[in-house]
């Protein structure tokens, strides 16, 4: 799968000259489905070029050009995910393919639309298990339907490759015996069982820092996946905030990725709900201590000025306007609908951009748990 994080969601951030043209398509990896999505994103791209015609826009056919190279690339086609994510724009042009279903959507603009990507890289869907083991360290990303492999880039791959010589593997050995629980049995002569549970506090904290570093800034659940006595240990001395409270006990050297996201999907799922309810418990323990805002135009004027710790918004709404992202004031078009044009945004994709681009961290509800009625809710630092 393509990797998205929050450094490519910030490096959209970056694009502040319209036109910005954003498409997203659901899509299917086979049936006869397959066969329907070229012509889908020609009628996407035909409603982009529409909008861009309405506003005006100078050199439509150079933004649009790299989209509809798309088309006819069977190759793309035959190698689809269950969500695509397409930007246009005289100076950046990105695609992605994501592991979730997303809305089809056309959104042209004086910014790319990025909402959607923020509620995936919030969402259940996306997570991590991270397998340690003596011999092999791995990691996986996973969503709702998949698990695939992640490169380790900076990651040891073993207790020998991160600690090397200090390694005490040779005059010590060490077994598990069977059963849930179970205390590890040393053998041999040496440093003695003290020596070994410190080499492994060495090799934890080595690949602990090497994940921190290759999952930077991503909030998704890390799901440990190691024999039971290694946990604890783990655990002691991680500073890895989103790791999930469950982890799965037991080696998975040799299992199968079916097996895999079997096992850790339920776990993904639980974390990231906890998640949800802290952020609201935040909330109400901020409220009436002035540290909340459920007012559009005032969350705008404060996000401009970095003051959002945390913004809710309600999944699915949409609020088009104009914003001025010196000042914050705005200017309500109309809520609902598709693209109203005419330079519009929706103001909640900028909240949220401007909240996570000062530090905060911007998370979607459904309606009917969102604290507020107004589709937005910020607390403040």
């Amino acid at each position: 799968m393509d990797y998205f994080g929050r450094d490519q969601l910030k490096e959209l951030f970056t694009v502040d000259t319209a036109p910005a043209v954003s498409i997203y398509m659901e899509t299917h990896r086979r049936g006869a489905e397959v066969a329907a999505q070229p012509l889908r994103l020609r009628a996407a791209i035909d409603r982009a070029r529409g909008l861009l015609a309405g506003d005006g826009a100078d050199g439509v056919v150079d933004v649009l050009a790299p989209l509809e190279a798309l088309i006819g690339d069977q190759d793309f086609w035959q190698h689809q995910a269950d969500g695509l994510a397409l930007f246009a724009s005289r100076d950046l042009g990105r695609m992605y393919r994501l592991p979730v279903a997303v809305s089809d959507l056309v959104v042209v603009g004086p910014t790319f639309h990025t909402r959607p990507l923020i509620e995936f890289l919030q969402a259940p869907e996306r997570f991590w298990v991270l397998s340690v083991a003596q011999k092999e360290v791995r990691i996986w990303e996973g969503s709702i339907s998949e698990i695939a492999p992640v490169d380790l880039a900076g990651v040891p791959s073993s207790l020998q490759e991160a600690l090397g010589t200090e390694v005490t593997a040779d005059r010590l050995n060490l077994r598990s015996p069977r059963g849930r629980g179970s205390r590890p049995i040393f053998h041999g002569h040496g440093a003695g069982k003290d020596d070994t549970k410190q080499e492994l506090e060495r090799f934890f904290r080595s690949v602990d820092a090497g994940v921190r570093e290759l999952l930077a800034d991503e909030i998704g659940p890390i799901i440990l996946a190691a024999v039971d006595y290694y946990h604890p240990i783990y655990r002691s001395i991680s500073k890895l905030e989103n790791l999930a409270e469950e982890g799965i006990v037991g080696s998975v050297s040799g299992w199968d990725e079916r097996r895999i996201h079997r096992s850790a999907w339920p776990i993904a799922r639980k974390s990231v709900e906890r998640k949800l309810e802290v952020a609201v418990d935040l909330w109400e323990s901020s409220y009436g201590r002035g540290k909340t805002e459920s007012d559009l135009a005032s969350i705008a004027r404060l996000a401009v000025a970095g003051r959002i710790r945390l913004l809710l918004s309600e999944k699915g709404r949409t609020v088009w306007g104009r914003m001025d992202r010196t000042t914050g004031d705005v200017t309500l078009i109309r809520e609902g609908g598709g693209d109203p044009g005419e330079d519009a945004v929706d103001l909640l994709d900028e909240l949220a951009e401007l909240t996570i681009q000062y530090g905060g961290r911007a998370l979607e509800f459904e309606g009917s748990r969102m604290p507020t009625d107004t589709g937005i809710a910020a607390v403040l630092r």
